[in-house]
């Protein structure tokens, strides 16, 4: 880029430096013959100090009131970072600012901007991934998460490398495990010697971003998953590791059924967090590269979600009713001794329905969009469950407002799922995962009403949930979260109950957690 600056840049830049840089590593000149107005000279860009970086610009960019700016691809060339750590690190930085409730921004558009074509093709393959929220349920106050991508890929606590005795298998997941973390864990492995069949093998993660490696002999049939992800997951405990990222066990080599494997590990998963006293894990991963593998944990994995919250929420309303809880339901509501499940039409002509439509079309345009049919949903486990939740938050925050009525786009093959079991969070990430992942929803309709979130179907019709919330006290939220941060940052006061998009102002609330929205009412509505 040098030939097209002129000579007056580089003295510009160079007399910014003299004065000891005063922005804390960078100077902003003029751009010369350049077509930008101006260029931010970063100083002494390292691999490891990317992220640092990258907020640096971006507040140079703010600070001199520009609302565009292209980065280029950081630590790709003198630093000879990978292009998939580059990214990462540079997508870490933009995050880091944008979610910073202090930081009020005018940048509308970050271009990044790669000139080698392999290095593209790896940022493109990044950011197809980027986009995908994956499903995760809690259970027993931990996350567990199936991501399809590369184990060599995550930036966890520890990922597991199934092997052989002598700790050098070339093929399969393993092979590339070990191609990736390089010489010193082949050094570290050829030190350990042998492993039996019932050892476990820990070494560093060499230069993967994953902190260590253990090694095993994996399972080759189903009844063995037990014992060996015991094992694994006692082994993190002793270490004190956090997170933990395991391959799609036994599918390889093993030639166990695909199946069978996502219901051995999910099983061998949940027995040993319900058996453990507080262990130190908090995040599992099951990673998955195979899109057909995928597609086939990803069934299985949204059921047992499913079936955990159909558990979880009867065993809550049978403790409530055990303890003399009583359930108060909406006064409109019909039938209930006789029907557990109902979806009753509104009459256009009733108040209830005047009401919904009034409030719908207090913020969606009159002239864009149609009503054509409003249900009441009438689900009595669901209500029960919410108004524990319910009563729970209101003890923990006295005085405040804790429910809003708010909005949540959707589309018609989700509609019998939400009915029946609510705002499931393994279907999350459909609206959006800028301040979480979580179930995003709306203070005003018209933002539902965008075809991003309220999709059209076959018959041009579109829907909306008015859905009762619960959303406590809240914070601004990040990317990053699966669940709201620690209040104040504090363990011992609890996490926030939800997270917004603008502190003062909020337009979008997040929660994390299932049965803490109900779906009131559907409505069907199309464009004019």
């Amino acid at each position: 880029m040098e030939h097209r600056r002129s000579f007056s840049v580089s003295q510009e830049a160079e007399e910014e430096i003299k004065t000891g840089l005063p922005n804390d590593g960078y100077v902003v000149t003029s751009a010369g013959n350049l077509k930008s107005p101006k260029i931010i000279q970063l100083i002494d860009v390292r691999p490891n100090n990317i992220v640092a970086s990258v907020v640096k610009a971006l507040k140079a960019s703010d600070s001199n009131n520009l609302a565009t700016i292209s980065l280029p691809a950081m630590g790709t060339g003198i630093g000879q970072l990978k292009a998939e750590a580059s990214i990462r690190l540079v997508m870490k930085g933009i995050e880091d600012y944008l979610t910073d409730p202090s930081v009020m921004t005018v940048i509308s558009e970050i271009v990044i901007v790669v000139l080698e074509q392999d290095i593209h093709e790896k940022y493109q393959r990044f950011f197809q991934n980027y986009k995908t929220n994956y499903p995760h349920f809690s259970a027993f106050g931990k996350i567990i998460e199936l991501i399809k991508g590369d184990i060599t890929h995550q930036a966890v606590d520890c990922i597991l490398n199934l092997t052989n005795s002598s700790l050098n298998q070339s093929c399969g997941v393993s092979g590339a495990i070990l191609t990736a973390a390089g010489d010193k864990v082949k050094e570290e492995c050829q030190k350990h010697g042998s492993l039996s069949s019932d050892g476990v093998a820990i070494t560093s993660g060499g230069t993967l971003e994953s902190k260590r490696i253990m090694h095993i002999i994996g399972p080759t049939r189903v009844p063995d998953y037990g014992p060996s992800i015991d094992r694994i997951l006692q082994e993190s405990h002793k270490n004190g590791f956090t997170s933990l990222a395991l391959p799609a066990i036994g599918t390889g080599m093993a030639g166990v059924d695909v199946e069978a494997s996502i219901k051995a590990i999910l099983s061998s998963i949940l027995n040993y967090l319900s058996d453990t006293l507080i262990p130190s894990l908090e995040t599992i991963l099951i990673i998955v590269i195979q899109e057909p593998i995928y597609k086939k944990y990803l069934e299985v994995f949204q059921a047992k979600s499913k079936e955990l919250q159909a558990l979880q929420r009867e065993e809550k309303i049978v403790s409530a009713v055990l303890h003399g809880v009583k359930f108060n339901y909406p006064q409109k509501w019909t039938d209930i001794s006789r029907n557990d499940f109902q979806e009753i039409i509104l009459k256009d002509t009733s108040e209830e329905y005047k009401d919904v439509k009034d409030k719908f079309f207090q913020t969606a345009s009159t002239s864009k969009f149609q009503i054509t049919e409003i249900k009441r949903i009438q689900n009595v486990p669901l209500w029960q469950s919410f108004t524990i939740n319910k009563q729970t938050v209101n003890r923990k925050n006295p005085g405040y407002k804790n429910i809003k009525h708010l909005y949540h786009g959707t589309h018609s093959g989700a509609i019998g799922n939400i009915n029946r079991n609510g705002f499931n969070r393994v279907y999350c990430g459909e609206n959006g995962t800028a301040y979480g992942s979580g179930t995003y929803f709306a203070v005003e309709s018209q933002y539902s009403c965008d075809d991003r979130y309220s999709r059209l179907d076959a018959n041009g019709k579109k829907y909306i949930y008015q859905a009762a919330v619960i959303t406590g006290q809240y914070c601004v939220g990040k990317r990053t979260y699966k669940e709201a941060p620690h209040i104040d940052g504090d363990p011992n006061k609890g996490r926030y109950d939800s997270v917004v998009d603008d502190i003062g102002n909020p337009k979008i609330f997040v929660v994390f957690h299932d049965d803490v929205a109900y779906p009131e009412y559907l409505i069907t509505f199309k464009k004019q």
